[in-house]
């Protein structure tokens, strides 16, 4: 199991990450080739080693519409062509765009992104990585600005530079062969930072958003020390934090920024390792439960409210009998559902139930591995999930088909069950969904 951990230690930002993947071993070459599949014209990446109090390392530009004597850039790991550039992220690389070149530079929604990577000719998890990054960038700047994720306006990170710092750091995760992430503790900085929206706070509102994904550290240094790309990669890709790593040190890469700092040497360490611990047989999602107590409501509203929940893209709904203030008997309705469906399961909540008010708290899923197959019985077709964990294979007949063929048959919902259990052991014909 190859394990990719992030030493956040001075931060993270999507220049430097690319440059700590580079540093580590990825192929300037295939790393090309997949990053042109994007049909994004009008880029270069020049790669050059340097240090950052005396720390070795590698730092990327990502250059748009410019190059040396104001030609396009001849390609990847040119050598660096020292000149002044302006930023709008403090903890960014300098990016170029010489003669205002908003063709390729301009501003892009999501759904624009989004676009670009499907019609790609990348694959398929490489577009899954980088849509994952995306997404959660999205979500963050929809909620900060109080728009649909759609049509959410990347500024900084809807420009090329930004794409390819995201793609390429999806590209490089497949090149690595990386089976799962984890990071440190991630260091947010200080001070202010100027973007398209004029003079913010450090973290930006963006940058803030996506740290309640992770856990942070303030004040470490006078300067915007993660952006939120760099965020972005770390809530949407990191598994576990701060958690013990054993096995073989693969490689060690650094991702040199740009930026002289007194406090912290401007660097991203990550360190590949061939870890001894199996391949989980579960994925880990981060989601969050929403709760309301309720002691106003009928038994029937309720259902209504719990059925709504569903339809709002819950994952899991449940209710609890409490005892509110005054001794009055109430129920408490929770919901689980991913980040991105938060905004609508909280307005099913306010729609359909008289609660004033919610509970929201960010929880880590484990969910086993499934699969979905069914079988043509005599009595009619039945569907199966089935899992493993352990060495120990567990079977479920759908509940709903069990109970169709109950009914059309004046069976009991048991007896069904354990004729579909038979069927299934006795190795009938699958088909998976």
């Amino acid at each position: 199991m190859k394990i990719l951990y992030y030493d956040c230690f001075a931060g993270i930002s999507g220049d430097m990450n690319l440059a700590a993947m580079l540093d580590l071993g990825v192929d300037c070459a295939k790393l090309e080739v997949e990053l042109n599949k994007l049909n994004l014209p009008g880029w270069s990446i020049r790669v050059e080693k340097s240090a950052k109090n005396g720390i070795a390392g590698t730092r990327v530009d990502v250059l748009c519409g410019e190059c040396v004597d104001g030609q396009i850039g001849d390609g990847l790991c040119a050598p660096k062509h020292n000149h002044e550039h302006s930023h709008e992220h403090s903890g960014e690389r300098r990016h170029g765009h010489a003669g205002g070149n908003s063709a390729h530079c301009g501003h892009r929604t999501f759904a624009d992104i989004r676009s670009i990577i499907l019609q790609s000719g990348l694959s398929s998890r490489s577009k899954d990585i980088s849509l994952s990054i995306f997404k959660i960038l999205a979500e963050a700047e929809a909620k900060v600005h109080n728009k649909p994720v759609d049509e959410v306006h990347f500024h900084e990170v809807g420009a090329v530079d930004s794409i390819i710092d995201i793609v390429g750091c999806a590209v490089c995760i497949e090149l690595l062969g990386v089976d799962e992430l984890r990071s440190s503790s991630v260091e947010l900085g200080s001070g202010t930072v100027v973007c398209a929206h004029g003079v913010m706070p450090v973290p930006a509102p963006a940058t803030a958003e996506l740290a309640k994904m992770f856990p942070s550290k303030l004040n470490g240094a006078s300067h915007e020390c993660t952006t939120p790309t760099g965020a972005a990669i770390i809530a949407a890709l990191a598994k576990k934090f701060n958690s013990p790593v054993s096995g073989r040190l693969v490689s060690c890469g650094i991702g040199i920024g740009h930026r002289d700092c007194a406090e912290l040497p401007n660097i991203l360490r990550v360190m590949l390792y061939d870890s001894d611990c199996p391949q989980t047989c579960y994925k880990s999602s981060k989601m969050c439960v929403m709760s309301a107590n309720i002691d106003d409501m009928s038994g029937e509203a309720q259902a209504y409210l719990c059925e709504s929940l569903f339809k709002a893209g819950a994952r899991d709904v449940w209710t609890e009998p409490v005892i509110m203030k005054k001794g009055r008997s109430a129920f408490k309705v929770s919901a689980l559902c991913a980040i991105s469906d938060r905004e609508t399961v909280a307005e099913s909540f306010f729609r359909n139930s008289t609660t004033l008010g919610l509970k929201i708290y960010m929880v880590d899923r484990l969910e086993l591995d499934r699969k979905i197959s069914s079988i043509e019985t005599s009595k009619g077709k039945i569907s199966f999930k089935t899992s493993e964990f352990g060495g120990i294979r567990r079977v479920k007949a759908e509940a709903d088909d069990i109970a169709k063929i109950a009914s059309e048959t004046a069976s009991s919902f048991m007896e069904i069950s354990e004729f579909a259990l038979d069927e299934f052991k006795r190795g009938k014909t699958e088909t998976v969904d």
